[in-house]
């Protein structure tokens, strides 16, 4: 058998790289969408708070680029139709990005992707390997979450 190490990182590789290729295509099998898989995921985050929306600050956290990156990003999703900007009632300073008819649309497209794929995967697994899948990569994520460095 091959070193755990090697093939362990060719494993996590390949799925990341195998993962953002799917996400690609999803993209670009539909002409309507102008979107790259960044933004697309920026209309997630945007999405998931569909009464608030999200600051700019939350974005670029989400983001993790700084403020003025996550400002042009949003401003161009905005030029596209997807976001629309609000200035917070209680703080004039503070601007809501909300997500705009189309970019629900285009969020809920992305979610049904999402579920479309998570179900064709179930498929290949048994109930027992499911629970192991489940606690594997859970802790997986787990060790890659407590080895993020704190900014």
């Amino acid at each position: 058998m091959q070193n755990f190490s090697l093939m362990l990182n060719n494993i996590l590789v390949d799925t990341y790289h195998n993962i953002l290729r799917l996400e690609s295509d999803f993209l670009r099998s539909d002409s309507r969408l102008n979107l790259s898989i960044r933004e697309m995921h920026l209309l997630e985050c945007v999405g998931s708070d569909k009464e608030n929306g999200k600051t700019v600050s939350e974005i670029a956290e989400f983001m993790k680029v700084a403020r003025p990156t996550a400002t042009v990003a949003i401003n161009k999703l905005e030029s596209k139709g997807y976001l629309h900007k609000q200035v917070s009632a209680l703080d004039g300073r503070m601007v809501h990005v909300k997500l705009t008819k189309d970019g629900h649309k285009v969020d809920e497209y992305h979610k049904a992707y999402h579920r479309s794929m998570v179900q064709a995967i179930e498929q290949e697994f048994t109930e027992e390997e499911k629970e192991y899948l489940i606690r594997t990569i859970l802790r997986l994520d787990n060790f890659f979450k407590r080895n993020i460095p704190q900014t």
